[in-house]
């Protein structure tokens, strides 16, 4: 990964002492004062337990798509590294010219010219939240992106990582770059017999050509190396994983060594759309249904409210028929569910009801990825 250049210096930079005894902010104020400011779209309210005590809420300032809402109540606010408020402080550091980083426990013990840029700070968020939703089940893989108060604006197919190599979890946006190269090690399944085969002759005496085995997501894998000098529009996210264009044949399956990689003008639209600090979320299967985020003329309503229906009334369930997968191609049984208007509630309160079977479809995956061509 190429560094980042040095940020700009500010004033608030300029006037940070050489060293501060104890940390200005903490990190309830640091949530505070990022809600403030708009680079976090929450209102936070108080209210009564039943117990006495007095309790913090948090809710959205749009309606947001039912698979947000799961998101951001499975993750505590008050947690420091909590992916939504550490990217909303990534953005205030960018916004402001200042090292887009983390304090030493996420949003706490934040560095002193971060602390005194918030303390000091009128500019708002220039730009509106944004959101990236990618899908592995059911195929094909999908990236979806949603941002606030027009809703879901963009959806691809995409691929992930080989083996398991994009794991589920939310991390935000801290580097972006339009140009840029990617060295690694892509992972190829072997069959284990082949190891025992390689290792059994070595132990013999035999020349052979010297292989890097190694184990990878419980698979044995043979390392070959890559060096990818012409990498596009692309959102570092997680470590050196990335979301940025790479050509291939198709898309849709795992083909990466653990990036999202688009078609080149989904790459190039969603780089437009994305910016430091967003949220990548990658789930193993959609959630389903999914419900569409009130118009922009609309009047924002917060999160506990449940008018957040009229939703497409359709969910999907899988099956892997294990006869037919191997570690390169895997093949599922597709059952589309019903939902009608009634039944038990979901996690955010809306009605669920229970499932209309519907004749099963089957959708198989690919033979691969192209031992000739990869990246990230």
């Amino acid at each position: 990964m190429n560094s980042l250049p040095p940020p700009a210096v500010t004033a608030a930079a300029l006037s940070a002492p050489a060293a501060v005894s104890k940390p200005l902010l903490t990190a309830q104020r640091t949530r505070h004062l990022l809600i403030r400011l708009g680079y976090l779209p929450l209102t936070a309210e108080n209210y009564l337990g039943p117990h006495g005590g007095v309790h913090r809420q948090y809710t959205w300032n749009f309606v947001p798509p039912r698979a947000l809402l799961a998101l951001s109540r499975r993750d505590s606010w008050q947690d420091p590294w909590n992916p939504l408020v550490l990217g909303a402080l990534y953005q205030f550091e960018h916004v402001h010219g200042l090292p887009v980083e983390p304090g030493k426990v996420g949003i706490r013990d934040l560095p002193a010219a971060v602390e005194l840029a918030l303390l000091a700070a009128h500019k708002p968020d220039p730009l509106p939240w944004t959101w990236v939703l990618v899908t592995k089940f059911p195929r094909p893989e999908r990236i979806h992106v949603f941002v606030a108060g027009k809703g879901w604006v963009l959806q691809s197919d995409c691929n992930t990582g080989v083996l398991h190599g994009t794991p589920d979890g939310t991390w935000p946006v801290y580097a972006r770059d339009r140009h840029t190269s990617m060295v690694g090690s892509f992972p190829i399944p072997v069959p284990a017999r082949q190891v025992r085969l390689y290792d059994a002759a070595k132990a013999a005496g035999f020349h052979v050509a010297d292989i890097d085995f190694g184990r990878y997501h419980h698979h044995w894998v043979r390392y070959q190396p890559y060096d990818d000098p012409d990498i596009r529009w692309v959102n570092y996210f997680d470590r050196g994983r990335a979301v940025h264009f790479y050509p291939r044949a198709a898309y849709g399956f795992p083909q990466s060594a653990g990036c999202v990689e688009l078609p080149l003008k989904a790459a190039q639209q969603a780089f437009g759309i994305l910016h430091y600090g967003t949220p990548v979320t990658v789930v193993h299967s959609a959630p389903g249904p999914w419900n569409t985020p009130a118009s922009a003329g609309g009047a924002p309503k917060p999160q506990g409210q449940k008018s957040v229906s009229a939703l497409p009334s359709l969910h999907w369930t899988y099956r892997v028929v294990p006869q037919q997968s191997s570690p390169r191609s895997v093949h599922l049984a597709l059952t589309p569910v019903a939902l009608p208007a009634h039944a038990v509630a979901l996690p955010d309160g809306t009605p669920r009801p229970g499932p209309r079977p519907r004749p099963d479809r089957v959708a198989a995956g690919s033979a691969g990825p192209d031992p000739a061509a990869r990246a990230g």
